[in-house]
């Protein structure tokens, strides 16, 4: 896929919509979602990343790529969007933390648990932390996905995790983000909180999870067990 990753990049950094939709439709008929995030989609944007950190492109260039790379992903979640919501489906919320305004990958994350069968919340990027519990405290979702894409955004995260272990509710914490294959938070996090290094571990947790629920997807939300 390094052709088409190479001609989406020139596309997302030109603004040209079209082309950078035309490319991952094309792709799309082979290859699954997860395939496409990882090697097309993840990539391309690090790229754009890298330009951007070394001056060769502008700020408003980074934001166009980004806003033509977020308006495909939307376009990639569109056959799996229901005019009605099956609260017996397990749920699951996403966002950035606070601050944070990388939200393509937890947008990705939030896509990948849907085409799992899962009642989704993206709330996209930085939700304060009293949003982000008050929210969850209503909705009482089963897994609650996290994101930092930035180092220095680590010192809010005891915060966002200390807050989420004493809902009533209990939910699973997964944390994602770049700085997360970077670092090893073994030590940091809490029990009821799992580390997700890239895609391909989220889909092999989200496999396991669909193997162990103790109800299966047909049951209540509230009343099944994911470890």
């Amino acid at each position: 896929m390094l052709i088409e990753r190479e001609t989406f990049v020139k596309a997302i950094l030109a603004g040209d919509q079209g082309k950078a939709l035309h490319t991952i439709k094309s792709l799309r008929k082979k290859h699954s979602r997860l395939e496409l995030y990882m090697n097309v989609i993840t990539p391309a944007m690090y790229e754009v990343g890298r330009l951007w950190e070394e001056n060769e492109i502008s700020v408003a260039d980074e934001h166009l790529a980004t806003g033509v790379c977020d308006f495909v992903l939307s376009q990639t979640e569109y056959d799996l969007v229901h005019t009605q919501h099956n609260d017996a489906l397990p749920k699951a919320m996403f966002f950035s933390v606070q601050d944070e305004w990388h939200q393509l990958g937890i947008k990705m994350v939030s896509i990948l648990f849907k085409e799992k069968g899962w009642n989704v919340r993206y709330l996209n990027a930085n939700l304060p932390l009293d949003h982000a519990i008050n929210n969850a405290k209503v909705w009482k979702p089963e897994v609650v996905g996290m994101s930092l894409a930035l180092a220095h955004r680590l010192t809010d995260l005891p915060d966002y995790l200390e807050a989420f272990a004493k809902l009533p509710s209990k939910p699973k914490i997964l944390i994602g983000g770049r700085i997360m294959s970077s670092y090893d938070f073994t030590e940091a996090v809490t029990p009821n909180t799992k580390v997700i290094k890239d895609l391909y571990q989220l889909d092999d947790w989200l496999e396991m999870t669909k193997r162990n629920r103790r109800d299966g997807f047909d049951a209540q939300s509230n009343t099944s067990s994911i470890h």
